[in-house]
């Protein structure tokens, strides 16, 4: 063995030997941060949830950005990005320890495969991430504040949530949804209007062939219209608006004008669904801010909408003509009764706020694996 490999061995050494140390036994003796009747949120426990919801958001959202400037940017009514999300995180941890709370007292229960695949799941990530060595794998979760055994625990109380859920909203749950729950949620948090779409930002690109050209990943490139397009594509969108102005009906210049048609009942956008990109939320802002009929044009990064506000026409959520922009609209609303419900008992909920405000967002590593 030369020096090198001696070197390495000595250091892996060493940080078995601080895994140890740190980790025990595998028990949690951190003070408890959270507190509801009896149960607790340790710090440690806390620490991992703070890495893990870091580490989703900045894998779901592109314009959150793991950099100082963006944790103490303003991101909304005066709170910064950390302040925002940080207020996200302890609200959802609140949500699953009601929860944890709840399954106990309706005596529900896990079932052992279940628990059996939460474990399966550990024993491949030790042999991935340590090559089967726990005490190793226990030093790889401490950058998140865990070891194998409370990552196990924490799997465990996360599966309750989904169980008081379906005891509460389930097909055959205690308190299951019913049409005028779904059609408040509907009248409360949709917006309606039909749009007229001009692209008069781009073409997709060709191979002499004719044929479109993707990226490594499948998706079309882009490139800007030539002028002459570009010309004819904005003086298209000028006509439909001195058209307006001039008394024509949105729907004539619509047929005439339109290069999307898909929707013949126009688009139905909710301010509880994510979206994958800026313009959904510019619209549904925008039609918020007006009266039913009223006009109004939005740019975005693909090209300008011209949408004219409608009424909201009862029970469009169940008609199937409307389906793309109601999928999975029964599990949306469950999900926001239950947070209402489980927001409840959040006034029992001790937090220790100074402890807790060491496991910032802006301060933890996100955590994208376990």
């Amino acid at each position: 063995m030369n020096m090198r490999h001696r070197t390495a061995a000595a250091l892996l050494g060493l940080l078995l030997l601080l895994s140890v140390c740190l980790q025990g036994c595998g028990t949690d003796s951190s003070k408890a941060v959270l507190t509801l009747g009896d149960i607790t949120i340790s710090e440690n426990v806390y620490h991992y949830w703070a890495s893990t919801y870091k580490g989703d958001f900045l894998y779901r959202y592109e314009d959150v950005k793991n950099t100082e400037d963006f944790w103490k940017s303003e991101l909304i009514d005066g709170m910064s990005a950390a302040e925002y999300f940080d207020a996200v995180i302890l609200e959802n941890i609140q949500y699953t320890m009601v929860c944890m709370q709840l399954f106990d007292e309706y005596g529900l229960m896990i079932p052992a495969s279940e628990k059996e695949s939460m474990q399966d799941l550990i024993a491949d990530y030790l042999e991935e991430y340590a090559q089967g060595n726990r005490n190793l794998f226990n030093q790889v979760l401490g950058e998140y504040g865990v070891n194998a055994k409370l990552l196990e625990k924490i799997y465990i109380d996360d599966a309750k949530v989904s169980k008081v859920y379906e005891y509460l909203y389930g097909e055959e749950g205690k308190t299951p949804l019913d049409t005028e729950q779904l059609e408040a949620y509907y009248q409360d948090n949709y917006v309606h209007f039909q749009m007229i779409f001009i692209n008069n930002k781009y073409r997709s690109k060709t191979d002499s062939n004719g044929n479109y050209i993707t990226d490594d990943s499948g998706l079309l490139l882009t490139e800007e219209l030539d002028e002459e397009t570009k010309a004819q594509r904005d003086e298209a969108i000028q006509k439909v608006q001195e058209g307006l102005a001039n008394g024509e009906a949105f729907a004539d210049l619509y047929e005439t004008y339109s290069e999307l048609k898909a929707y013949k009942n126009g688009y139905y956008f909710s301010t509880g669904t994510t979206y994958n990109d800026k313009i959904y939320y510019d619209l549904i802002q925008k039609a918020r801010t007006m009266e039913p009929e009223e006009t109004a044009t939005v740019e975005g990064d693909y090209g300008t909408c011209i949408i004219q506000k409608l009424e909201l026409d009862e029970g469009a959520w169940e008609n199937k003509e409307n389906g793309d922009f109601f999928a999975n609209y029964e599990d949306t609303v469950g999900d926001t009764v239950f947070r209402e419900f489980l927001r409840g008992y959040f006034d029992d909920i001790t937090v220790d706020t100074e402890a807790i405000g060491a496991y910032s967002i802006a301060a933890v590593t996100p955590n994208y694996t376990f």
